[in-house]
């Protein structure tokens, strides 16, 4: 794990301590890749909470008095319009038990649907180094989509353009 990385999670191990509490975080994002073995350095914490509802309130004042970068929420697949595969929680595995604070990462086929929804070049890269690290197929891709329930919106079909482009690359 790197440091910057410990260092996160150092920080809302010692919140939560000092108020005795715990919490449940499934890192998304640049953190993320420290865990999937393609570290790359990000400056927030992007991620699924679950905690009690005061506790997150305490938790993001914390968070904005050490000015720290973060988009916590309780509901990953909230973000976009498209919704991450139907079980991901379930298939998110822990990368890391502390004092109070237990630190999940998605599957690999479900981060990279994560990192879809986004879709800039730098998710694109994301996406490649942990397909290659994990050595995912497009099979495997097109069975975790069926997970997801497209809502019925122009969205959809931009994500599926996206979703396209990313099967051409591993085709190519």
């Amino acid at each position: 794990m790197q440091d910057y990385v410990k260092s996160y999670i150092s920080l809302i191990e010692d919140f939560l301590r000092g108020k005795n509490k715990s919490a449940e975080i499934i890192l998304i994002g640049g953190l993320a890749m420290s865990f999937y073995g393609s570290p790359r350095y990000t400056r927030d914490i992007d991620g699924e909470i679950n905690c009690e509802e005061g506790l997150y309130d305490e938790l993001i004042e914390y968070l904005r008095e050490k000015d720290i970068n973060f988009n916590l929420s309780e509901n990953i697949s909230g973000w976009g319009m498209i919704p991450l595969p139907e079980g991901y929680r379930e298939r998110a595995s822990v990368v890391y038990h502390g004092e109070g604070l237990t630190v999940k990462i998605l599957e690999p086929v479900d981060f990279i649907f994560s990192k879809l929804m986004r879709g800039t070049e730098e998710d694109f890269k994301d996406i490649l180094d942990v397909i290659k690290k994990y050595n995912i197929s497009p099979d495997k891709l097109l069975e975790r989509e069926k997970l997801i329930r497209y809502p019925r919106d122009p969205e959809t079909l931009f994500f599926k353009r996206k979703f396209q482009h990313l099967l051409s690359l591993l085709s190519a």
